[in-house]
């Protein structure tokens, strides 16, 4: 198993750029987050990047709110960890509505994620391991993922191709920000790395 590319973008992502990515590049899922906006620019942004993702065949999905994620027909949402009705809503999990759910770096959370009915569950490299000038990465948590749970899993919080190479084979996800695919440089040496 190899890690595929999960593509995040944000609010100032262009559809042409989005339609770029996608054209470019084999992207199984996007996620689109946002900080503050207001919910009729958010549903604006939301339509345009849907109709762009479906009509390339491309799961798209929002976080952390289900309700406009639902009510717009988009493909799932991915719940950050204090979202406080995320028990509730893992319930809604359907083959048709995918439901992510955010476990930081806790062993606990997937499980209890898992249990209820997530689609797949995320962990975050440790901020600590993320701000240290070392590429290395503690994989154990990952590894034991791996080897133990059938959900999928998505690594998130990468900022090094290192970073990216220790969970490539343990991963069936790893997240790519805005910083990371706006620079196409960097972002060709992912895919190359993820190919």
């Amino acid at each position: 198993m190899t890690a595929k590319a999960y593509i995040i973008v944000d609010t100032i992502t262009t559809e042409t750029e989005l339609t770029t990515l996608l054209s470019n590049y084999s992207v199984p899922c996007v996620r689109l987050t946002y900080n503050g906006d207001e919910p009729e620019n958010l549903r604006k942004k939301c339509d345009q990047f849907r109709l762009i993702c479906h009509n390339m065949e491309v799961p798209f999905i929002l976080e952390n709110n289900y309700e406009i994620a639902k009510s717009l027909g988009l493909d799932g949402v991915h719940l950050n960890r204090d979202n406080q009705d995320a028990k509730n809503i893992i319930k809604m999990a359907t083959d048709e509505f995918m439901i992510g759910v955010d476990c930081g770096h806790s062993r606990h959370a997937g499980l209890i994620s898992a249990e209820m009915g997530a689609s797949y569950i995320s962990f975050k490299i440790p901020k600590n391991q993320n701000e240290s000038k070392s590429s290395i990465i503690e994989t154990e948590l990952f590894e034991w993922w791996h080897q133990t749970v059938e959900i999928s899993l998505v690594a998130e919080g990468c900022n090094t191709l290192q970073q990216m190479r220790a969970v490539l084979k343990i991963s069936d996800f790893i997240s790519i920000s805005p910083t990371d695919w706006r620079n196409n440089e960097h972002f060709s040496k992912i895919n190359d790395l993820l190919s």
